[in-house]
């Protein structure tokens, strides 16, 4: 229930401050998430507390956001922002969205660079099953190596 309050509070708190065409895109994934569950069988969103975090990746000291769907639920559906391959993460970087599917995540700080890990589905890297990560860290862009 607490979790449900805070994602309501956040979505409306929002749309009556910045209006509707001034939702930050955080804000719109989780309204988007929200309307998805509640379109299939009318159910009810869920959202923890930890679904927005924030870590500055572009330097600039300004924190970007990352939503994390694996902290939403709905009532009507075990599966909805994911599956075998991952679940999706956005992370909101100068007004955009950059969407990945990952199993889980990570931020680290390498010598004041923070490095956004993640663990993917193992066809990423091989055709081989097995562990398999992406380190992306910005730059005009996240850059990434295979």
């Amino acid at each position: 229930m607490k979790t449900f309050l805070f994602a309501s509070l956040f979505l409306g708190f929002s749309s009556i401050v910045l209006g509707s065409d001034q939702l930050t895109n955080s804000s719109r994934i989780i309204q988007k998430a929200k309307n998805e569950c509640a379109s299939f069988d009318g159910g009810e969103f869920n959202a923890t507390e930890g679904a927005i975090t924030s870590y500055d990746f572009t330097g600039d000291g300004q924190p970007e956001e990352v939503v994390d769907a694996s902290q939403f639920s709905c009532s009507s559906a075990a599966s909805m922002w994911g599956g075998s391959g991952g679940t999706f993460l956005w992370v909101v970087v100068e007004g955009k969205a950059y969407e990945f599917l990952v199993h889980k995540w990570r931020v680290v700080d390498v010598d004041g660079q923070k490095v956004l890990l993640l663990a993917v589905h193992s066809s990423e890297c091989s055709e081989t099953i097995g562990p398999c990560y992406r380190a992306l860290v910005w730059g005009d862009g996240f850059r990434t190596t295979r």
